[in-house]
């Protein structure tokens, strides 16, 4: 999948973008830090020094948290690119 949410339970954060990805019509696929499956290591390999959750990442591209996804969403409705 090329578009990847990382998130960790209980993170209002990660809810919210997930949200918007959803209200977007975006599909993605939702890697939760649990330490079992996916870890914070797995996590950083895709985006090294970031230390926050959620991580975006859309047609492979890294996004960023959840702010920069609202940013990211909005100029790319004005017709940006970024």
């Amino acid at each position: 999948m090329e578009n990847i949410i990382w998130t960790k339970l209980n993170c209002p954060y990660c809810t919210r973008a997930k949200n918007m990805l959803d209200e977007e019509g975006i599909k993605y696929e939702v890697r939760l830090v649990d330490e079992v499956k996916w870890t914070n290591d797995n996590m950083l390999k895709m985006a090294p020094n970031e230390l926050t959750y959620p991580q975006v990442f859309l047609a492979e591209k890294h996004v960023g948290g959840c702010d920069d996804l609202e940013a990211y969403l909005m100029l790319r409705e004005m017709g940006i690119e970024t």
